[in-house]
C-alpha cells in the first residue's frame, strides 16, 4: 500500500502558521501584560490611524475603484480612532477584578471575576470596511492583553498590503 500523500499547504497558510507560532511564544513569555504595556500598544495603534489617514483613503479608493474620501474618513478612520481613545479612557477599570455575589452555601468564601488574556486572537476582516473591521476588533484584543493575528480580506489587496506595512512599522511579529 502507498502511504497517504502529504497535503499541499499554500505559502500564505505556512506564513500564518509561522506567525501563529511566533505569537504563541511571545504570549507565553508575557502572559499578563501590565496596564502600561497595553496602553502603549493602543497608543501605537492610534498613532498608526492618525498618521496614515491619506494613505488609507487612497488604498481603499483604489480597492473599491472609487469611494468617497468622506465615507472612508467617517466610516473607517474616525470610528476606529474614537474606539481606541474610548478604550484608553476605560482600560484601567476594565482590567480590575470585580467581586461577585457568593451563595450562602459557599461562605465564608468569596467570588470575583478576574479579567485575563486568552492568548492569540485571530481576526479575519471582511472587504466592505476593510480598515475599520480589521483594527477595531484588534483594539479589544490588545486591550485584553492578547496577541493579534490579522488576516485581511483578499478582495481589498491594496488596503491589506498597506495594513501589513503600517502594522509592521509599529509592532514586532510577536
Amino acid at each position: 500500500m502507498n502511504a497517504p500523500a502529504e497535503p499541499i499547504v499554500s505559502p500564505s497558510i505556512q506564513r500564518l502558521a509561522r506567525l501563529f507560532t511566533v505569537q504563541r511564544e511571545a504570549f507565553a513569555r508575557e502572559r499578563y501584560p501590565r496596564l502600561a504595556v497595553r496602553r502603549d500598544r493602543l497608543a501605537r495603534l492610534l498613532a498608526l490611524v492618525n498618521e496614515s489617514e491619506d494613505a488609507v483613503v487612497a488604498a481603499i479608493d483604489a480597492d473599491f475603484g472609487g469611494r468617497s474620501s468622506h465615507e472612508t474618513r467617517l466610516g473607517e478612520l474616525m470610528v476606529t480612532a474614537s474606539g481606541i481613545r474610548d478604550t484608553l479612557r476605560h482600560l484601567s477599570s476594565w482590567m480590575r477584578a470585580r467581586s461577585v455575589p457568593t451563595p450562602m452555601s459557599l461562605r465564608p468564601g468569596h467570588g470575583e471575576i478576574v479579567p485575563q488574556p486568552i492568548g492569540v486572537v485571530g481576526i479575519i476582516s471582511p472587504w466592505n470596511y476593510p480598515f475599520q473591521l480589521a483594527i477595531v476588533p484588534a483594539v479589544g484584543a490588545l486591550a485584553a492583553g492578547n496577541r493579534v493575528l490579522l488576516k485581511p480580506s483578499e478582495l481589498t489587496p491594496r488596503t491589506s498590503d498597506l495594513l501589513a506595512e503600517l502594522v509592521g512599522t509599529r509592532f514586532a511579529e510577536g
